[in-house]
């Protein structure tokens, strides 16, 4: 039987574009997700169920299924829906651990995917307690009332479901720092639906979250039995919190409560978060197979080269990216009556050649500045105003004379300045008794010609003073030297510092002088930061240091997938030129190809010589770092680089044996003919 879907099945109307029936197809896949889970969930309830019974019954054979689907619905269900938001076509990059860990930090999408599944596997620990009651287990109960406190509940409960939900979130904790949101790619064209068997083989990986399970439950267990009480005890004592949680657990605090941890309540813990795990890690095993499995869409629509286009066009580079492999399957698998409306329109030609070659070159580009932004383009300069023409007055072509500008000759006996008229003895009077300031002697007759101070003028200070009515005063702002200047008035005089012994005038303040007193006696006797000799005071322990160096180290691995974070479109490409350029020699009648063959392997080859140039720069650098560099440099380029630089390879390889010394008839730059040579034997 088939796990996904490879095909839109029905006849879907022209109008809807790829992204449209992508989404269909993709619908689909997840429908087949959920009858998949639910069969594992259904199988998990049955074996609990006879774990407990030892029998099978008719009421198991009703509470079973009513129970797995709950599960299904509160635990798996949320788990998937969240994947297929958060989901990423390509990812993030980050040089280092630290620099990761800092960036989910930062995301509020980190704590929402780590609640939600904290949150499931504590609701699946719930409905597996619940169901265990209704199937005869009294100490699965959700309340264990007593005569004085009916709402108590059952411990048992509380700490299955506080020890699933921390598997749960280490569960999460170690998807997101492994990037399992982003889209695993499949490294070959291939619309082959995967088997239940392919599944198993190539995704499904169990052994991980069963040891993470079985090691966070004992953990858990022990740290419980340590801190039981006191944790009741002290929960109980918070200020609000307290007292909304009093009724439900003050039977788990008290000292004659026991629980029989290691003897029933550990063995059953590790079964459920085993369990719960294995659903997490099939389900989201399930949810990488298809997310990236490619799909033929255009192939049964009502336009296919319209719809195909519209999906080279999209703005979703994860619906771009099916569209790109769909194309890609065209080129090398596909019939040759698929490729023939490419040949017969060289508009068609252009538009595939124009986006693959475009997108080759923004990679190009980006490896080329090792990861870098691209720079700002040049600021041009301002054209200079054009000089005025003493022609540009002329009437009917005949030049006018300039009119010769009148000098004006200043009066070096007058004054510039109007003196103004002294006060009189009654405006002296007023201006007394509304100022607070000793009535000023009236000017005399030589100061009165004498021009008067300087004024900041717009010339002199370089800025341009508002116009009155434009702005009320209340709101215009002016630092106090300007202000004093423009004002006229002189500046008031400093105020006398207060005497440190004075006594404060408020409550207030002696209370905030005391605080001052008691910081100052307590950092007086605090020692300095360094000691002696320049040794630190406090000494960080090795193994933090230890840590916290190994996650700041900037890793290879995380470089060189950052610079080359494009490389899976990239592949596919270059599978697109490379399978029309090969099947141009029998199919391309009118020779719309062929004239495209020099661009197409003048950007193959710039490529391969950028990879090489910068494994070769990676494999000096380590070589300068140690042994240990070097074999994470090699891990690196053998997982990320060597296998861009083999398609690449491969496709100007397969191109020269096909055409052959029809190349002769192309010049091609001294650099990429020289890098083909040796293919060419």
């Amino acid at each position: 039987m088939a796990l996904t879907a490879s095909r839109a099945k029905t006849q879907l109307s022209q109008n809807q574009k790829y992204d449209s029936l992508a989404r269909w197809v993709l619908d689909k896949r997840l429908w087949m997700l959920s009858w998949y889970t639910g069969l594992g969930v259904v199988a998990s309830t049955s074996l609990l169920a006879l774990l407990t019974q030892y029998t099978i019954t008719f009421s198991a054979l009703i509470t079973v299924p009513v129970f797995s689907f709950l599960m299904c619905i509160s635990s798996i269900l949320p788990l998937v829906l969240l994947r297929r938001w958060d989901l990423q076509s390509t990812e993030i990059p980050a040089t280092s651990y630290s620099a990761q860990i800092s960036t989910l930090a930062h995301k509020p999408a980190t704590y929402r995917t780590i609640g939600l599944a904290a949150a499931s596997f504590a609701a699946f620990a719930l409905l597996n307690c619940l169901c265990a009651a209704a199937l005869g287990a009294h100490n699965w109960h959700l309340f264990a009332p007593t005569k004085r406190h009916s709402l108590n509940l059952n411990e048992n409960v509380i700490v299955l479901m506080a020890g699933n939900a921390l598997v749960g979130a280490l569960l999460a904790s170690r998807d997101l720092l492994a990037s399992r949101a982003v889209v695993r790619w499949p490294s070959k064209i291939s619309m082959k639906a995967h088997t239940l068997v392919e599944h198993v083989a190539i995704y499904f990986a169990v052994g991980v979250p069963i040891v993470l399970a079985l090691a966070v439950t004992t953990q858990f267990t022990i740290v419980y039995w340590l801190f039981r009480k006191a944790f009741y005890r002290n929960l109980m004592r918070l200020p609000i919190l307290g007292l909304f949680v009093k009724p439900f657990i003050i039977q788990a605090a008290r000292p004659s409560t026991s629980v029989p941890i290691f003897s029933m309540l550990y063995p059953r813990l590790v079964i459920v978060a085993i369990i719960t795990a294995i659903h997490y890690e099939n389900a989201q095993a399930f949810f990488d197979s298809i997310a990236g499995r490619g799909m033929l869409v255009a192939r049964d629509s009502v336009d296919p080269d319209a719809c195909l286009r519209s999906g080279i066009e999209a703005s979703d580079e994860y619906y771009q990216h099916f569209a790109y492999l769909e194309l890609a399957h065209i080129a090398r698998k596909g019939p040759a009556t698929r490729r023939a409306p490419v040949f017969s329109d060289p508009t068609k030609w252009h538009f595939i050649s124009r986006a693959c070659l475009k997108l080759l070159g923004t990679h190009y580009g980006h490896l080329k500045r090792r990861g870098k932004p691209p720079p700002p383009p040049p600021v041009e300069p301002a054209p200079a105003p054009a000089l005025p023409s003493p022609f540009s007055s002329s009437i009917a072509g005949y030049p006018s004379t300039p009119r010769k500008q009148a000098t004006l000759v200043p009066n070096l006996n007058s004054s510039v300045y109007k003196p103004a008229p002294p006060p009189s003895p009654g405006a002296m009077f007023i201006r007394s008794l509304l100022s607070s300031s000793t009535i000023s002697p009236p000017p005399s007759a030589s100061s009165a010609g004498s021009p008067p101070a300087a004024v900041d003028t717009p010339a002199s200070n370089g800025r341009t003073p508002l116009k009155s009515g434009a702005m009320p005063s209340v709101f215009v702002v002016r630092a106090p030297e300007e202000q004093n200047k423009v004002d006229g008035a002189p500046a008031p005089a400093p105020a006398p510092p207060a005497a440190p012994g004075g006594a404060p005038t408020s409550l207030l303040g002696l209370i905030w002088q005391g605080v001052v007193w008691v910081i100052r006696q307590i950092t007086a006797r605090v020692p300095s930061p360094t000691g002696q000799n320049g040794q630190p005071f406090i000494v960080t322990p090795w193994f933090v240091k230890r840590t916290r160096d190994w996650l700041d180290k900037e890793r290879v691995e995380l470089q060189v997938k950052g610079i080359l974070m494009g490389k899976d479109m990239d592949g596919l490409c270059i599978q697109i030129l490379t399978g029309f350029t090969v099947a141009s020699l029998k199919e391309d009648a009118y020779g719309t190809l062929q004239q495209d063959i020099p661009r197409i392997l003048e950007a193959l080859t710039k490529m391969l010589l950028a990879l090489e140039e910068y494994s070769m720069e990676l494999r000096a650098t380590a070589a300068a770092a140690g042994s240990e560099a070097q074999f994470e440099t090699e891990i690196a380029i053998e997982e990320f680089i060597l296998p861009f630089t083999n398609d690449i390879t491969t496709g100007l390889k397969e191109i020269m044996l096909v055409f052959g010394d029809r190349l002769n008839v192309f010049r091609l730059p001294i650099p990429v003919a020289r890098r083909l040579q040796p293919m060419a034997g």
